[in-house]
């Protein structure tokens, strides 16, 4: 588990959303439908307990930057999100990995090796690049950087800006 959602677990912080469209590719439910009890995944833990509340697509629609993520999950917590610290810790993780914008010219090194799926040694060859000359949209980065993961790229096309 990475630094930045153990530290937001482990001071009571809780996630109350997901992603319907990223989910659905999961085959797990996109609205409020019941789901197991048990919880193995990240995104069995977002559905389970997001949807007690909302529909799952809700997500999907706005992907935020991480400290955004911190502060609709404290107003989610103050609301009464329940769940246990594991499930809670699995959502943090979600969202961090699945559902947070990053700017690949201004991340830090784990923001990019966890939104972009990245390996350590990707991500550092990213921040030299871009100290040297910053990149101009996705289609530079992609040419330049080939251990990055183009299905990923794609899926999150969306959420990564170069400003």
């Amino acid at each position: 588990m990475n630094r930045r959602v153990s530290a937001y677990v482990s001071r009571g912080l809780a996630a109350l959303l997901g992603g319907g469209l990223l989910l659905a590719s999961f085959g797990l439910p996109v609205t409020g439908q019941p789901v197991a009890t048990e919880v193995s995944s990240s995104e069995t833990a977002a559905v389970k307990i997001c949807s007690g509340c909302h529909t799952m697509q809700i997500v999907m629609d706005t992907p935020k930057d991480y400290d955004a993520w911190h502060d609709t999950v404290q107003a989610m917590i103050n609301r009464g999100a329940q769940g246990t610290p594991d499930e809670f810790d699995l959502v943090m993780d979600f969202l961090f990995q699945d559902m947070t914008t990053v700017d690949v010219n201004h991340a830090d090194l784990e923001a990019l090796m966890t939104v972009l799926h990245a390996s350590q040694a990707t991500a550092e060859a990213i921040m030299a690049r871009r100290a040297a000359r910053p990149f101009k949209d996705l289609a530079d980065l992609e040419s330049t950087e080939p251990g990055l993961d183009r299905a990923v790229l794609d899926t999150k096309k969306r959420m990564i800006f170069f400003q």
